[in-house]
Order: C-alpha cells, then sequence, then structure tokens
C-alpha cells in the first residue's frame, strides 16, 4: 500500500512540475510573440522617422512647423530606445529560478513590451498624420 501511495504522489509531482514548465513556456512565447509585433511596428516608426528628418532639413523652404517634427521624430527615436534597452535586458535564462519567480518575471515583460508598443503606436499614428498632413504626393 505504501509503495502505491509513493507512485501516486511521484506521478502528482511529476505532473505539476510539467504543468508548471507548460505554463512558463506559454508566458514566454506570448511575450516573445508581442516582442515580435513591436518590431513590426518598430520598423515603421524607423520609416517615419528618416522621412521627418528629410523634412526637418527642408523645413524651412517648405515652410513647415519645424519643432513639431523635431518632437515627433523624438518621440520615435525614445520609443526605439525602450526597445532596444528592453531587449538589451531581457533575459531567456531561467536556471536556478523556481516557477513563482519565472511567472513574474515574465508577466513583468509582458507589461513592459506592451507599454513600448503602445508607446510606438502613438508615436508612429502621431508621426504618419503630421506626414500626411505635410507631404504632398
Amino acid at each position: 500500500m505504501n509503495k502505491l501511495v509513493y507512485i501516486a504522489v511521484s506521478v502528482l509531482m511529476l505532473s505539476a512540475c510539467a504543468n508548471a514548465k507548460k505554463e512558463e513556456k506559454v508566458l514566454q512565447k506570448e511575450v516573445l510573440d508581442s516582442h515580435e509585433k513591436v518590431m513590426a511596428n518598430d520598423e515603421k516608426a524607423m520609416i517615419n522617422k528618416m522621412k521627418l528628418d528629410t523634412l526637418i532639413k527642408k523645413a524651412d523652404s517648405l515652410k513647415l512647423n519645424k519643432q513639431e517634427a523635431v518632437e515627433l521624430s523624438n518621440k520615435l527615436v525614445y520609443a526605439d530606445e525602450k526597445m532596444s534597452d528592453w531587449m538589451g535586458k531581457l533575459s531567456l535564462d531561467n536556471s536556478g529560478k523556481n516557477h513563482d519567480d519565472i511567472m513574474k518575471y515574465w508577466e513583468a515583460q509582458k507589461i513592459q513590451v506592451k507599454q513600448i508598443d503602445s508607446m510606438l503606436v502613438d508615436a508612429t499614428a502621431q508621426s504618419e498624420a503630421y506626414l500626411q498632413k505635410n507631404v504632398k504626393k
């Protein structure tokens, strides 16, 4: 009987460990998938920044609001730098950490990447509106 209880407890513990690892991997994948989406937004942001920088150089001759273009360009740079900083600090190595710490880490990363995405989307939308208003096609 004791062997049966020992086996049952062992199976439950192994199952719990497998579920914990699966939970960690699912959350990690969610964060990394969000990162991929942010990278696409970052690409659009940098395209807009290049367009703004070109306009800034020609602002006087085009009679544009140079200050607004500079501010929008700076917003795009700031969001891009935040993305780069986040990527530089991201650690995929969870060895030696317990399940709760790993889950807290990935939850925090999820929040950060969503904040960065929001910054990029906002800055890109503002720059897009400015460019549409000021660039003749």
